[in-house]
């Protein structure tokens, strides 16, 4: 089932009306789910990639609930985990962000990007992937972080679907204006 968030349409004319527009996509993904998303916003739109990633590839236990405990903490104690490089965006009219939804937010190091990212007068597009909590907070919680921004719908997409989703991505497309019918 598709679900799209309103956070208040804008004119995708910011994104796909521009002659010279620039669209990125960053994410963060973990299992790959939110990576299979990303990558199809890509393939549909011309984007570039950019994979959030944290300095240690190793910061997050393998081991599914050690994982999980270590994102509830950090969510609860607002730790920002240190990541690579952020890529300049200054060339950047557009720009996806993409997460999966952990304890009803954005993933931590998708937190660290939004709060040292310049994002300021660029159209932001949120989307992640879960485990059957939809949107909860995630799309507005990007939203906070990126108040100097101009925002689009933004699409939840079940984690395990998400390499079969290509359809339902550019029906989202499609809808916020991104993509012509």
């Amino acid at each position: 089932m598709k679900k799209f968030f309103t956070v208040g349409l804008i004119a995708a004319s910011t994104v796909a009306g521009a002659a010279n527009a620039k669209t990125l996509v960053a994410y963060y993904s973990r299992t790959g789910n939110t990576m299979n998303v990303a990558n199809q916003i890509a393939a549909a739109t011309g984007a570039d990639l950019y994979r959030i990633e944290t300095v240690d590839e190793n910061y997050y236990p393998t081991e599914y609930t050690a994982t999980t405990e270590q994102a509830q903490r950090e969510i609860r104690d607002g730790t920002l985990p240190p990541i690579k490089d952020i890529p300049d965006l200054t060339e950047y009219d557009t720009v996806f962000v993409g997460t999966p939804c952990w304890w009803g937010t954005m993933a931590s190091p998708v937190r660290t990007f939004l709060t040292n990212a310049d994002l300021s007068g660029k159209t932001v597009v949120p989307f992640n992937t879960h485990g059957g909590s939809g949107f909860a907070n995630v799309h507005m919680n990007i939203v906070e972080l990126t108040p100097n921004s101009t925002h689009l719908n933004g699409i939840a997409i079940y984690g395990s679907q998400s390499k079969n989703s290509t359809d339902m991505v550019h029906e989202w497309l499609t809808e916020i204006g991104v993509l012509s019918e």
